[in-house]
C-alpha cells in the first residue's frame, strides 16, 4: 500500500511563513539600500573627478604607449621589406602610426621638447624609407641581371653540340660562382669572388681562341663580361646593395633608439599624473573603508536572516518537494511506494490529492485494459487479445517442443439469419454460440476469441491435430443439441457451424499469420464440402 502523507500537529501555511520571510528580507534590503546610498554620495564626487579627468588621461597614456610600440614594429617591417608592394604598405602603415602617436600626444601633453623629438623621428624615418627604396631598386636590378645570365646559360647549353664541351662546362661553372657571389653578405668576400669570375672568363677567352666556332664563343663570353663587370653590372649592383643594406641597418638602429628615447620621455612626463591618480584613489579607498563599516554590519545581519530563510525553505519545501517527486516517479514507473511525507501544509494536501488521483487512474486503467481486450457483444476475448495470446502460445510451444492447434469457426448462412430474424436476434445468437464454445473447452489454457462478425477462433496449446478434431466434433455436436432455430438456412433447420483446423508442430513451426492463413484455407474447404463440418488443413487443400 502506498503511503504518501501523514498530518501532524496544527496546520502551518507555507504561504504565511514565506510571506513573512520575504517581508523581512525586503525591510533589510531597504535599510541597507538607504545607508549605502547616503554613504556613497560623499564618494561620488571623488569618483566623478577620477572618471572624468584622471582615468581618461590614463587611457590616453596607455594608447600612446601602444602606438609607440606599434611604431617600432612598423619600422622593423619597413626595414625588412623585400618588394615594392611590401615597402609601400610598410610606409603607409608607418605614416598612419606617426599620425596616431602625434594625435595621442597632443591630447595629453603640451610639451615642445617631445614634439621636436617626434619631428626628428619622422625625418629619420623618411631617410630610412628612401634607403629601403634604393635597396629594393638595386635588388630588382640584380634579379634582372640574374635572369639575363640564366638566359645566356640556356643559350650556351642549346649550342653544346656545336661548341666544345670544355667551354660549355666552364660557362656552367661561371654561373655557379655568380650565384655564390650574389648570396654572399660580406663586401670583401664579394670582391674576391668577382675577381675569380673575371679570371674564369679570361680562361674561357683563351679556350675559344684554340677551338672552333670562335665567333659564337666570343659573343657569349663578352655578354657574360658585360653582365658582370659593366658600370651597372652585377658586381657594381651587388656592392651597392651591400652598402645600402648596411646604411639601412644603421639607420634603423638609430631610429629604434630615437623611438625608445621618446617612450622614456613619455614615461617621465606621465609619471607625475599617475602618482596624482594613485593618491586620489588611495584617499578615496580609505574613506570608503570607514564608511562601509556600518553597511557591512547591516549586510551581515541580512545574510544571517537570508540563510535562515534558505535553510527553512530547503527543509520545509525543497526537501519535501524532492521527496514528493520521488513518490510521483515511482508511481508513474509502476513501483510500490512506502515513503512517508509528513507535515500539515499545502505540500501534504498536494500529496493527498495525487494519491487520490493515481488511485482513480489505476481503476480507470484496469477497466480500460479489460475493455480493450474483450469483445463488446459476447464478452469473450477480441482480435487484439487473440493476436497477443496466439503469439505467446506459439513461442511457448517452441520452448516446450509441443504443438499448437487453431480452430477457425464460422456460422453458416448467418447473413440470412440476421436478415430474417433481425440483428437483435443475431446478436443474441452470437452470445449463445460464444458461450457454447467456451463451455466446450475443458482446459484453463484453452482460449476462445471473436475473430470478427460471425467468426470465432479457438487456440489450443499443447494439442495435436487429433485432439483439435475431437474439440471440433464436440462443438458441432453441442451446437446441434442446442438447436437454435434457423429455418432459412440451406444446411439445416438450426444454426450450424463450419470449422477449419491448422496446427503448428515442433518439426513445422508456423508464425501466427501462417497458422491463421492455413486455418482459413481449411475453413474454406469445409464450406465447400457442404458446411456444418470441419476440415483439417493439408497442402493439397491449400493448392486447390
Amino acid at each position: 500500500m502506498t503511503v504518501l502523507a501523514t498530518k501532524k500537529g496544527a496546520r502551518i501555511s507555507l504561504v504565511k511563513v514565506f510571506s513573512g520571510g520575504l517581508v523581512g528580507i525586503l525591510c533589510i534590503f531597504i535599510l541597507l539600500s538607504y545607508f549605502t546610498f547616503t554613504r556613497l554620495l560623499s564618494f561620488e564626487s571623488t569618483l566623478t573627478h577620477i572618471s572624468d579627468k584622471s582615468l581618461p588621461n590614463l587611457i590616453l597614456i596607455s594608447q600612446l604607449y601602444s602606438q609607440a610600440a606599434t611604431l617600432l614594429e612598423s619600422t622593423a617591417i619597413l626595414s625588412k621589406s623585400s618588394s615594392n608592394a611590401s615597402n609601400r604598405l610598410a610606409e603607409k602603415q608607418l605614416q598612419t602610426n606617426l599620425i596616431n602617436v602625434r594625435q595621442a600626444a597632443e591630447k595629453i601633453f603640451k610639451n615642445e621638447f617631445l614634439d621636436t623629438q617626434l619631428d626628428t623621428i619622422a625625418m629619420e624615418l623618411d631617410e630610412l624609407s628612401a634607403l629601403i627604396e634604393n635597396r629594393l631598386q638595386t635588388l630588382n636590378n640584380i634579379e634582372f641581371l640574374r635572369t639575363q645570365m640564366y638566359e645566356l646559360n640556356t643559350h650556351a647549353l642549346d649550342l653544346e653540340n656545336q661548341l666544345s664541351p670544355a667551354w660549355a662546362l666552364g660557362v656552367s661553372q661561371v654561373l655557379v660562382n655568380v650565384s655564390r657571389a650574389l648570396n654572399e653578405k660580406k663586401l670583401q668576400r664579394v670582391r674576391f669572388l668577382f675577381i675569380l669570375l673575371k679570371k674564369q672568363l679570361n680562361e674561357l677567352s683563351v679556350l675559344f681562341a684554340k677551338g672552333q666556332n670562335n665567333a659564337e664563343k666570343r659573343q657569349l663570353t663578352n655578354q657574360f663580361k658585360t653582365l658582370l663587370f659593366s658600370e651597372n653590372g652585377m658586381e657594381a649592383s651587388k656592392i651597392q646593395y651591400l652598402r645600402l643594406n648596411g646604411r639601412a641597418i644603421g639607420r634603423e638602429n638609430f631610429v629604434h633608439n630615437l623611438i625608445l628615447d621618446y617612450v622614456a620621455q613619455l614615461g617621465f612626463v606621465t609619471n607625475e599624473t599617475e602618482q596624482n591618480i594613485t593618491l586620489q584613489v588611495a584617499s578615496s579607498v580609505i574613506k570608503m573603508k570607514q564608511q562601509t563599516q556600518l553597511i557591512r554590519s547591516i549586510l551581515i545581519g541580512g545574510v544571517i536572516v537570508l540563510l535562515f530563510i534558505v535553510v527553512l525553505f530547503q527543509q520545509r519545501v525543497l526537501k519535501r518537494i524532492r521527496l514528493f517527486n520521488h513518490i510521483v516517479r515511482r508511481e508513474t514507473q509502476g513501483f510500490e511506494n512506502q515513503t512517508v511525507l509528513d507535515g500539515n501544509d499545502e505540500i501534504t494536501d498536494l500529496a493527498e490529492a495525487f494519491n487520490e488521483f493515481t488511485q482513480t487512474i489505476e481503476i480507470q486503467k484496469q477497466k480500460l485494459e479489460q475493455l480493450s481486450m474483450s469483445d463488446g457483444l459476447t464478452g469473450i476475448a477480441n482480435r487484439r487479445a487473440l493476436d497477443i495470446r496466439l503469439k505467446h502460445d506459439i513461442k511457448l510451444s517452441v520452448r516446450q517442443k509441443s504443438g499448437v492447434a487453431l480452430l477457425l469457426m464460422d456460422l453458416d448462412c448467418f447473413k440470412l439469419y440476421n436478415d430474417n430474424y433481425g440483428h437483435i436476434a443475431g446478436d443474441q445468437c452470437l452470445k449463445d454460440v460464444s458461450k457454447l464454445i467456451g463451455d466446450s473447452l475443458h482446459r484453463d489454457s484453452d482460449f476462445v476469441a471473436r475473430y470478427g462478425g460471425e467468426e470465432f477462433v479457438c487456440v489450443l496449446p499443447n494439442t495435436d491435430a487429433k485432439g483439435a478434431q475431437e474439440i471440433a466434433i464436440h462443438i458441432i455436436e453441442k451446437l446441434k443439441n442446442m438447436a437454435l432455430p434457423h429455418k432459412y438456412s440451406n444446411v439445416a433447420d438450426y444454426v450450424t457451424m463450419s470449422i477449419g483446423i491448422a496446427t503448428s508442430q515442433p518439426n513445422s513451426i508456423l508464425t501466427p499469420e501462417a497458422i491463421i492463413r492455413q486455418a482459413d484455407s481449411a475453413l474454406y474447404a469445409a464450406k465447400e464440402t457442404g458446411k456444418n463440418a470441419y476440415s483439417l488443413y493439408s497442402p493439397a487443400i491449400n493448392s486447390k
